[in-house]
């Protein structure tokens, strides 16, 4: 059995799958809809949504099968998503990638499978839309291209998700996006007892570059800042943009605070030092770390970073 690759630009790609926060989801109609019509189209007895996790992969969407979960280093779509276009497998037995695979050999019995991979907005890809059939069986350029089609469609559903999670100038959650995304995160934290942070950022002096350099100037720190944040923070942190000039990271582990902090400071500084630009970016900050016995909510613990990030900016005599 050959084991599937792992691209170039994973950690990347796993940072775009967090950041929709589609993973461990189900029963949603928009992506089962899509697999019943797909099984209904070509006829096979399974048709998945499946998205590609570090380890695993989750079935988002799934016809046919009882599981939603499988382990990533048998999956077809793992090979699949190393693909520019179809992967096409037309009997598991005589292909020497998979004829020994477990998913060959026992439950579900795969001998012909059809996958297309499926993109982020971004353009980070992310899973698939594929069939599996027990029987081999041939597979047309004319059902490429509907297979292709059903794909393109399941991307337009990402985007649209896309569209309401994100903050249209800096690409990354807004608050509906951050609070979606972190409460979930925040009540698996909780069930493990696992310690983690909230950072809340306040940009320093925003005004004045609005007032003298013009709102396009002011937009394009929004930008640098919030490029900066998700450059630095990692994979299973959430970033958002609350609000104006107001930005939240979720540290998925408190110990990895200050080591963001001090990588976001570098960050800011190299991009002052080279932009040529008649002002700095400046930032006040406040963290607060996980206390379940004092929060019960996200909402909580911002609030009180919101209130510790401006007793900072109060001791700098900021506005």
């Amino acid at each position: 059995m050959k084991f599937p690759g792992i691209p170039e630009n994973e950690e990347e790609r796993l940072k775009s799958l967090y950041m929709i926060d589609l993973l461990d989801t189900r029963d949603d109609e928009r992506f089962e809809r899509l697999t019943r019509l797909a099984k209904k189209i070509f006829k096979v007895p399974v048709a998945i949504i499946s998205l590609l996790d570090r380890d695993r992969q989750w079935l988002l969407a799934c016809q046919g099968l009882n599981t939603r979960e499988t382990t990533r280093d048998v999956s077809f779509c793992g090979h699949a998503i190393l693909q520019a276009g179809p992967f096409i497998v037309n009997d598991a037995r005589l292909d020497e990638r998979f004829h020994d695979n477990p998913l060959v050999t026992g439950e579900p019995f795969i001998r012909f499978y059809a996958g297309y991979p499926v993109r982020l907005p971004d353009g980070a890809v992310v899973g698939t839309l594929c069939l599996i059939d027990a029987t081999p069986r041939d597979f047309s350029d004319e059902d490429i291209t509907s297979l292709k089609d059903l794909a393109f469609i399941l991307e337009d559903e990402f985007q649209v998700i896309n569209m309401a999670m994100t903050d249209s100038l800096t690409g990354i959650p807004n608050r509906r996006g951050f609070y979606r995304s972190g409460d979930k995160r925040f009540k698996a934290l909780r069930q493990e007892a696992a310690s983690f942070s909230i950072i809340y950022f306040d940009m320093d002096k925003f005004k004045p570059i609005n007032d003298l350099w013009g709102h396009a100037e002011g937009d394009e720190v929004l930008k640098v800042f919030a490029r900066q944040l998700r450059e630095h923070a990692g994979v299973r942190d959430i970033v958002g943009r609350l609000g104006g000039d107001e930005f939240a990271v979720m540290v998925a582990s408190a110990s990895e605070v200050q080591p963001f902090l001090d990588k976001l400071r570098e960050g800011i500084d190299a991009h002052n030092a080279n932009a040529g630009k008649p002002y700095n970016i400046n930032y006040s900050w406040g963290i607060m770390h996980s206390d379940y016995d004092r929060f019960t909510s996200l909402l909580e613990m911002v609030k009180e970073s919101d209130s510790v990030m401006y007793s900072e900016k109060r001791r700098k005599n900021l506005p």
